[in-house]
């Protein structure tokens, strides 16, 4: 009952998140919010098309019907400019799931209008006003706003001007407290801003909302909700690996266990790990399913731990598509101060695909697993932490790998709790960008990529799953920390969540 009632709280916040205003203003020192890529860069969180989603009046997302348009003179003066926003705010209140921000966009492609952001010291700062059938004035003031720019990465949200123009939208977000008004009672709804004295052309400003983040999928269930806990999971005619880090108990030995080792390569030399069960109390770990497997980053190497399951000894040869599922918990004291890997499925044959060894689609590739920094302060997500791979193949156009985020809200993870993590990889025809990944959280997919160009012959196959946990890129960690894993499987086929027993 207790993990129960962890699961649905925390899937209560991940749906409440949902209803927020999730793109991010940024940090004025790192610039970490809303670019024309992303939504959140800190949280790794992607628009589904580059300059930002949208929905219309319509509720088609990219549609062309403007909930409001407002014509805008190149007069080279400072003015107040209002732009209807009623039927927006009614739309919002009978929808309040929907709100996530106003999306201006120029309609004729003619000009670029230049507005003083929220970051001017104003006498009239940006801010929404709603009359009301009472005539009375609200007023609501906005609470972060930012432009997106095909020029530039960084984020533009900490500027003191705000732009609409050509391949620049804007966003603006307000105050919600408006949400709570009677939809009847509304007559106007305007949002106020302030132009700048120097323009660039005669400009319509289109109102639009702005999407919400894409909605994750059903659970979708394998073969292991047949063996509750994975019990006897290994029986299963398409697993090859099921381990469950589980501790031999004996007089000498009751917290020691070196047999989940055996079917793994390549582990000397790297030795921060221990298992732990329900005695180990520190850290806040709380065991899945019995004990797990502690990996321990500290001030004197990058390394975690690493190790191959190599398919040539388990199964006899290297196959071209497999599954494994791990489960994955984040310590309470979890502070990287750089991103790093995790494990995935790889074949570089010890010549390619990992250390700035470049791959040219003969010598190797790899698709490990990869965490970013968490979220930052400025956040809806703060402290969440982002999950993605890194990927080694011939297109990514450089000596290392590329940064492929899963850019899901439930992917970004929690400390102090377990995540079923499940990844497919099917590699490509020879010289096709036909090969897939596709992942898995708790059963819900965030990532499914099916054009992928891993090799240019069938001499590459799928060597191994590399269990890799590594901090950076080159610096190692500053203070020690943990993560744990439990209930590592192997297989054919999808294996899906758990069932646990109370289930």
């Amino acid at each position: 009952m207790y993990r129960l009632n962890i699961t649905l709280i925390l899937l209560f916040l991940t749906l409440n998140a949902q209803s927020e205003v999730y793109w991010s203003q940024g940090s004025k020192e790192n610039r970490d919010g809303a670019n024309f890529i992303f939504s959140d860069a800190s949280a790794k969180l992607l628009w589904r098309r580059q300059l930002g989603d949208w929905i219309d009046r319509n509720g088609e997302l990219y549609g062309n019907a403007a909930f409001s348009i407002t014509h805008v003179q190149d007069l080279d003066t400072a003015r107040k400019v209002s732009l209807d926003l009623t039927s927006l705010v009614k739309y919002w209140i009978k929808n309040p799931d929907s709100y996530h921000g106003v999306y201006l966009k120029e309609e004729s492609g003619k000009g670029t209008i230049v507005f003083e952001s929220s970051e001017v010291k104003s006498l009239e700062p940006p801010h929404l006003t709603i009359q009301t059938s009472q005539n009375e004035t609200k007023t609501y003031k906005v609470t972060r706003d930012t432009a997106l720019s095909t020029t530039s990465h960084r984020s533009l949200g900490h500027d003191e001007q705000l732009l609409v123009g050509s391949n620049t939208p804007a966003l603006i977000a307000i105050d919600d407290k408006f949400l709570a008004l009677d939809n009847t009672e509304i007559t106007h709804a305007r949002l106020n801003l302030t132009t700048t004295t120097k323009q660039f052309g005669d400009t319509q400003i289109g109102v639009f909302a702005i999407a919400p983040l894409q909605a994750p999928g059903e659970i979708e269930r394998g073969i292991a909700w047949d063996y509750p806990a994975d019990q006897n999971l290994a029986e299963h005619p398409d697993v090859i690996i099921a381990e469950q880090f589980n501790a031999q108990r004996g007089l000498f030995n009751s917290s020691a266990n070196t047999d989940w080792q055996s079917h793994l390569d390549d582990t000397s030399g790297y030795n921060n790990y221990r298992i732990v069960d329900t005695a180990y109390d520190s850290d806040r770990f709380k065991p899945l399913d019995g004990s797990a497997l502690q990996i321990e980053f500290n001030q004197k190497t990058n390394y975690g731990f690493t190790g191959h399951y190599r398919f040539k000894n388990l199964i006899g040869h290297e196959p071209e598509q497999m599954y494994f599922r791990y489960y994955l918990r984040f310590g309470d004291n979890w502070r990287p101060t750089d991103g790093g890997k995790l494990p995935g499925f790889a074949g570089t044959y010890n010549t390619a695909g990992w250390g700035g060894r470049a791959v040219d689609g003969y010598n190797g590739w790899s698709a490990r697993g990869l965490f970013f920094l968490e979220a930052s302060s400025n956040s809806t997500f703060e402290g969440a932490i982002p999950l993605g791979n890194y990927v080694y193949h011939p297109d990514s156009n450089t000596n290392y790998g590329e940064n492929v985020s899963w850019n899901s809200a439930i992917n970004l993870l929690q400390k102090n709790r377990w995540y079923a993590i499940e990844q497919y990889l099917k590699l490509n025809d020879p010289d096709k960008s036909n090969g897939q990944l596709t992942v898995w959280i708790d059963g819900k997919k965030v990532l499914d990529k099916t054009d992928f160009r891993f090799r240019k012959t069938d001499q590459l196959k799928i060597e191994n799953l590399w269990l890799n946990f590594y901090h950076g890129g080159i610096d190692k960690p500053r203070s020690t920390f943990y993560l744990y894993i439990d209930n590592l499987v192997i297989a054919t086929r999808y294996i899906g969540p758990m069932k646990m027993n109370h289930q």
